[in-house]
């Protein structure tokens, strides 16, 4: 009983070990798609104080303005504004982030 336990236990580890994380599934998908869903799901999972080349690899190659990386969903919203996440930067960390309309 205990060996097939220990079986179990060990099959269900390897499992769970060969799945990415759901942020870089997330990412992947925003980066083949760039839709709002995956984007807001992404940006939920980052953490502020990430690192800028995380950011990257997760989404992929941002409008870079130097001081914040923006990535663009595929939408406008109510105020005919471009839709995108904000990646707000101090040095090479995530310091605040969000998703809206972009109005500038």
């Amino acid at each position: 009983m205990k060996n097939a336990l220990y079986i179990l236990t060990l099959i269900s580890f390897l499992v769970s070990c060969q799945q990415p994380p759901k942020v870089e599934v997330y990412g992947q998908h925003y980066q083949e798609h760039n839709d709002f869903e995956s984007l807001q799901q992404a940006v939920d999972l980052i953490e502020i104080g990430s690192d800028t080349a995380y950011v990257r690899k997760i989404l992929g190659e941002p409008i870079d303005f130097g001081f914040d990386y923006r990535y663009l969903v595929d939408s406008t919203g109510p105020n005919g504004c471009v839709v995108g996440a904000v990646f707000h930067l101090t040095g090479a960390k995530v310091d605040d982030k969000w998703i809206d309309e972009i109005c500038e």
